[in-house]
This record gives structure tokens, sequence and C-alpha cells, in this order.
């Protein structure tokens, strides 16, 4: 019988929930020290996924990490679910495959426009 290992991957919607929870009504903060208290109580700030990809031990860290987490409705804020969002796409996103650009030649804008080739059957 196969064993489960002692940790849980975390999950976007667990954590959304925990977000809204804790914040009821408040979709941005102020401060950085507010994402920094809203951040660490998320299952995804313990994962070890996360904290090797992601490190926020600095001041300068957090401000950085939250530098694009600005809500467009008050841009002096910082929108919790941006930095929600970005917590999981920093640890679980792949990044494009250098193999796939190679192959893949970049087409010029005037190739891009243009119509396709006929087929040749």
């Amino acid at each position: 019988m196969r064993r489960r290992s002692g940790s849980i991957t975390p999950t976007y919607s667990t954590d959304r929930d925990l977000l809204l929870s804790s914040y009821p009504g408040v979709k941005a903060v102020s401060s950085i020290d507010e994402v920094k208290t809203a951040v660490s109580k998320l299952a995804i700030y313990d994962d070890a996924t996360f904290q090797r990809k992601v490190p926020l031990t600095t001041i300068e860290e957090w401000t950085e990490f939250a530098s694009t987490c600005h809500d467009e409705a008050e841009p002096e804020k910082y929108n919790l679910e941006k930095c929600l969002k970005k917590c999981y796409s920093a640890a679980y996103s792949m990044p494009p495959s250098p193999k796939s650009l190679l192959i893949r030649p970049q087409k010029s804008k005037e190739e891009a426009m243009s119509s396709p080739r006929p087929l040749a059957i």
C-alpha cells in the first residue's frame, strides 16, 4: 500500500475562501504590512514550492512582490486577489519551453497579417 506524504498541495479555491472570510468586504489594502499579513495566512505561503520560487523574507522582497498587485480602481492600494493569483502563478506556472520557441520561428508582422499559403494537394 502506498503511503501519503505529510504535505498537502494548497488549492486556490481554499485560499480564496480563506482570504474572503478573513477580509470580508475588503478587496484591497493600503500597505505592504497588510499584504504580508494577508498572504502569510494562506496555505500557499507555507508551500515548499512557493517558498523556493518566491523568497519573501525582507521588506524589499515583499515590496517587489506586491508591486504588480495594485488595485485598478484605487492604484495606491494592493488588491488581495491579485496577490493570491500571483502566489499561485509564481509557484505553479510553467515557463515557455525553449525548444518550442526554437522550432516555431517568429514571424514578421507582415507575415503574421498576410493570408496563409494555398494548400497543395
